[in-house]
């Protein structure tokens, strides 16, 4: 079997930059992946933008911000 890949982003309101760390991830040569996407309590609608442009991305919402490594730790739960 081979090695699975998490990659967790923990994310708070900027689709922009959201959706290009995605599309860099599904342009890697390495295609056992699985993109784990935390949201830090966002207000946009980046979330909505990863569903209907990357259904394979996990998305985690947070109720609130749990910061960068909180945001981790959470991703890690589901890795």
């Amino acid at each position: 079997m081979d090695t699975i890949v998490s990659v967790i982003i923990p994310h708070y309101n900027n689709s922009k930059i959201l959706i290009e760390c995605i599309n860099s991830l599904t342009k890697s040569t390495f295609k056992n992946i699985e993109i784990i996407v935390v949201d830090n309590a966002s207000s946009d609608s980046s979330c909505d933008e990863v569903m209907n442009n990357f259904p394979d991305v996990i998305i985690k919402k947070s109720e609130v911000n749990l910061g960068y490594a909180g945001g981790c730790n959470l991703g890690t739960q589901i890795a």
